[in-house]
C-alpha cells in the first residue's frame, strides 16, 4: 500500500483536475477511529461515479460501505458524515481481523452550475457579474466580437460566435441556466429556437428577455415552427422575478434572483 503522504498528493491532484474539468467526484477522509480498524485518521480516498477509487480509506469492508454511500453523496450533492462499526469482524483485504468503528465524513465534489449569458450588452454584462457572485459559472456569448473583449472581465468563459451555432458547441446540461439577451428580436427568437430544438440533457432553466407582446409572437412563430407547446410553457419570459426593476443592474438582479429560486426550488424537490 502507498503511504500516505503519496496517497493524499494523488487524491489531491486529481480534485484539481476533477474541478477544472467540470466533473464529479466524492471525498472521503477517515476523521477518527476505536479498536482495530483497516484505516486511520487522516486516511482518504477519492471515489468518481464509476466507481474509480485513488487513494483509500484502508480497504475492506469499510471501503465497500463508502464506495456505496458516495454514488448517494453525488447525486444528492449533499455531504454526509458515517460512523461505520466493523464489528462482528470483518477481514480486511490485507488478511486483518478489523472489530473496531470508523467515523467517515464524505463531501461531494461536483461541478458549479453554468449560467450561459447570450448577449454582451449592458444586462448580459451585468448579469454575469451577479450571477458570478453568486456562485455560476459564467460563459457569455455574442457575435461582436467588440463587445466579447469588453465583457471577458465578467464571465469566466467568454464565446465570440453567432448565437444560434454556438449552441452545437456549448456543454448544455441540467446544470445549465440559460439567459438570453440579445441586442434583437431575432437573434433571441434563433437563439431560443436552438436551445429548445436540441436533443438531451436539457438546461435546467432557459429565460428570455422582452415584452409580453414580443415574447407571445416569438413564441407563436415557434410553433409554427413544430416547438412544442409543452417546451415553450418552461420558457421564463418576461425574464426575472417581479421586482419592478428598470435598470441594466436591476434586471440582472431579477434575473439571477429566479435562476436561484430555480436552483433551490429542484433541490428542495431531491
Amino acid at each position: 500500500m502507498a503511504s500516505k503522504h503519496s496517497d493524499s498528493i494523488a487524491v489531491y491532484e486529481r480534485v484539481g483536475h476533477i474541478i477544472r474539468e467540470g466533473q464529479s467526484a466524492a471525498l472521503a477522509i477517515v476523521v477518527a477511529t476505536s479498536g482495530s480498524t483497516p484505516g486511520l485518521p487522516g486516511f482518504k480516498m477519492l471515489i468518481s461515479p464509476d466507481e474509480t477509487i485513488i487513494g483509500t480509506v484502508g480497504g475492506g469492508e469499510l471501503e465497500t460501505r463508502i464506495i456505496k454511500e458516495s454514488k448517494d453523496v453525488i447525486e444528492r450533492n449533499t455531504p454526509k458524515f458515517l460512523e461505520v462499526d466493523l464489528t462482528p469482524m470483518d477481514r480486511d483485504n490485507l488478511g486483518m481481523i478489523c472489530g473496531g468503528k470508523a467515523k467517515v465524513y464524505i463531501e461531494p465534489i461536483v461541478p458549479r452550475e453554468k449560467a450561459i449569458i447570450f448577449g454582451a450588452g449592458h444586462v448580459g454584462i451585468a448579469t454575469a457579474q451577479i450571477a458570478k457572485i453568486a456562485g455560476f459559472r459564467v460563459t457569455i456569448v455574442d457575435d461582436r466580437a467588440d463587445f466579447a473583449e469588453a465583457a471577458k472581465y465578467a464571465a469566466d468563459e467568454v464565446l465570440v460566435c453567432d448565437f444560434e451555432k454556438s449552441i452545437e458547441k456549448l456543454q448544455i446540461d441540467s446544470r445549465s441556466y440559460i439567459v438570453i439577451v440579445t441586442r434583437g428580436h431575432s437573434y433571441d427568437k434563433e437563439t431560443l429556437a436552438a436551445c429548445l430544438k436540441r436533443n438531451p440533457p436539457y438546461p435546467t432553466y432557459i429565460g428570455m428577455i422582452g415584452s409580453k407582446a414580443k415574447i407571445r409572437k416569438i413564441f407563436d412563430m415557434l410553433e409554427e415552427e413544430g416547438v412544442s407547446k409543452e417546451a415553450i410553457q418552461k420558457v421564463h419570459s418576461p425574464i426575472g422575478l417581479s421586482i419592478k426593476a428598470k435598470t441594466a443592474q436591476e434586471i440582472a438582479v431579477a434575473i439571477v434572483a429566479e435562476m436561484i429560486s430555480v436552483k433551490n426550488n429542484d433541490n428542495d424537490r431531491d
